[in-house]
């Protein structure tokens, strides 16, 4: 089994750790629980641990010194960071480190399992490099980069430069291409497409690849044709291209820059291709402001304003743009309106799985913010559709809208306060109201029709008498027969008995 450790100066975000996770399922058993920098230390050393989750911001001795201490006391465990919003651009600075894997608080469940089957794919592959050590001179360069951007070695490590450092290209340099490949189109990325000799494919883990080339003042638009080539074939994929550097020892650096290039892949329809140098400048922003716009677009929704929702979202995704709003927070502003909308239907009656649109969209990986945004506006549109059907069935007198809604509902707890508070009316008001219009009481109409219900079950099933009485709503059964002698001259027995001879 592989190792782990946790490390988180809040008690309970530890034990949150622990339970968010099957960890002994997935083939980890967890070593140590630290609540600060200094006893991780110690455990990693004692342990030695194959993973380690900690947080970025600890007293004393944070996140990103333990990584650094780690390392140069000669351990390698992967790390998983863990960090809020306003932490991002500190914990991206983890990436020196070889650091590839974080997550923002509080992470969801299936946020968590990605992570994990990213970090478990590592770990093997890890293995399996270990098991294939093959050091055949025309395989020894691709795997010593493949285990220098996998952050298995150093530059420094052994005789790294010895190899890389002859392999030099002048004023020329190096530069790290990310694929990344989609729709489970994964596969290795044929030598056909290699521009020279200087180049070398790049086995990284799960869906990614990289390539490793020399630099030219074309690579751009090369790397355009082949992607346009391979979406000529049906193979979806992102390209994102890493920064020059001028020696191998330092393609790290070129992998760093084409992995948070690939982050802007959410802001472009097209998957690529991305160049760092045209596109670094440009920061991800973690900014809420466009929650303002969220409450406006809710409330026009409940006012089936459809021009308006329709015009608030594209506001609100032009301002996502601008911004350049992080693929989570966009994802955060979009299921707060869709689980609102949720909230609504239940609150008035309508059942939310009548509405197959919701699970489909929170189950949907938009892949862009223009996909994002397209799925939203045809959810709303259906949204607002099954709003104003139950709004023009309910529309009329309100007493004969509260009388079907008894009349749907009579199986259920009710009571005039209730009923009142549903449909705001006092009631009291509501009471009497009802009686003067239907010549019975609320409470007795209820009645009537728990037991005309009765009356029909026991004459068409063989359901037990006393099965038919909680079914209908009624949990005493005394109260039951009360009921139903004081409106049917027989017992229920006799009742059914009677109906059936």
């Amino acid at each position: 089994m592989y190792k782990v450790i946790f490390v988180d100066d809040e008690p309970f975000a530890l034990e949150g750790i622990k339970l968010m996770v099957e960890w002994q399922e997935l083939g980890f058993e967890i070593v140590g629980m630290c609540e600060n920098g200094e006893e991780a230390l110690a455990c990693i050393e004692a342990s030695k641990p194959d993973l380690v989750v900690t947080d970025i911001r600890m007293p004393e001795i944070d996140g990103l010194e333990l990584i650094d201490r780690v390392q140069e006391a000669g351990n390698d465990p992967l790390f998983i960071i863990l960090s809020g919003y306003n932490d991002f651009e500190y914990a991206r600075s983890a990436l020196r480190y070889g650091v590839k894997h974080y997550l923002l608080k509080p992470a969801l469940g299936r946020e968590w399992e990605t992570v994990i089957q990213f970090v478990i794919e590592e770990l093997q592959h890890r293995e399996q490099q270990r098991v294939r050590h093959d050091l055949v001179s025309d395989r020894l360069v691709p795997t010593l980069l493949a285990q220098l951007l996998r952050g298995e070695i150093s530059s420094t490590d052994g005789n790294v430069g010895e190899i890389l450092d002859p392999l030099t290209q002048g004023d020329q340099g190096w530069r790290y291409i990310h694929l990344e490949w989609l729709s489970g189109s994964e596969q290795e990325l044929d030598a056909r497409y290699f521009h020279s000799q200087r180049a070398y494919a790049i086995d990284l883990f799960g869906s990614q690849n990289g390539l490793v080339m020399a630099s030219f003042s074309e690579i751009e638009q090369w790397a355009g044709q082949v992607y346009k080539d391979l979406h000529e074939q049906g193979i979806e994929c992102c390209l994102s291209i890493g920064p020059r550097v001028d020696s191998l020892r330092n393609i790290v650096d070129s992998y760093t820059g084409a992995i948070e290039t690939s982050m802007l892949h959410f802001f472009h329809r097209s998957g690529g291709p991305l160049d760092y140098e045209k596109i670094h400048h440009k920061q991800i922003s973690y900014d809420l402001q466009a929650v303002a716009i969220v409450d406006e677009i809710q409330s026009a929704l409940e006012a089936l304003q459809e021009k308006r929702v329709e015009d608030l979202i594209k506001q609100m995704f032009v301002m996502l743009s601008a911004n350049i709003t992080a693929r989570e927070v966009v994802h955060m502003l979009v299921i707060r309106i869709v689980l609102k909308s949720v909230a609504v239907m239940r609150e008035i009656g309508i059942d939310s799985e009548a509405l197959p649109r919701v699970r489909d969209f929170l189950r949907r990986e938009h892949r862009s913010l223009v996909e994002m945004e397209e799925s939203l506006q045809g959810y709303v549109q259906q949204y607002m559709s099954q709003l104003k059907q139950h709004k023009e069935k309910f529309s009329g007198h309100p007493l004969r809208v509260i009388e079907r809604f008894i009349q749907e509902h009579y199986r259920e707890t009710l009571t005039i306060k209730d009923i009142g508070e549903r449909f705001f009316m006092n009631p009291v008001y509501l009471g009497q109201a009802f009686m003067k219009r239907n010549g019975v009481g609320i409470i007795e109409y209820i009645h009537d029709l728990r037991i005309n219900a009765a009356k029909r079950m026991l004459c068409d099933t063989d359901e037990t008498i006393r099965l038919i009485a909680e079914q209908i709503g009624y949990v005493h059964y005394h109260h039951f027969l009360k009921e139903f002698e004081k409106r049917v001259s027989d017992k229920p027995a006799m009742f059914r008995q009677l109906s059936k001879a």
